[in-house]
């Protein structure tokens, strides 16, 4: 009895808030696409801590095969935010090192010009 009524507070105070913050918050920015809303996220976690506080202490000493699936699930959920993480590196690394090589030059020539003066 005792382990359902805390399966039962469990899902009282985890999924009624979580289907609130999807219900009014949509979880994804436009139409479908990598964007998440960071207001979702917050509140979706604040709607986990009891989730997280059952887990904390179930989970002392997991068992590696609990710990890869997790990594997994963590992963395989965060790959569309990291393909379009990906796509914006590759467009800002290489002009962000030419924004910092003509500041480079910029200062070259200031250090000129006031030497010159």
């Amino acid at each position: 009895m005792t382990v359902a009524l805390r399966l039962l507070g469990l899902l009282l105070s985890v999924v009624p808030p979580t289907v609130a913050t999807l219900e009014f918050f949509p979880l994804w920015l436009g139409n479908g696409k990598t964007a998440l809303s960071a207001v979702s996220l917050v509140l979706l976690l604040l709607s986990a801590i009891p989730l997280f506080r059952i887990l904390k202490k179930h989970l002392h000493t997991p068992a590696p095969w609990m710990l890869w699936l997790l990594l997994w699930v963590l992963l395989r959920a965060l790959l569309p935010i990291a393909a379009a993480i990906e796509r914006i590196a590759l467009i800002s690394f290489p002009t962000s090192l030419i924004g910092a090589f003509c500041f480079s030059l910029a200062r070259r020539r200031e250090k000129r010009h006031t030497e010159v003066a």
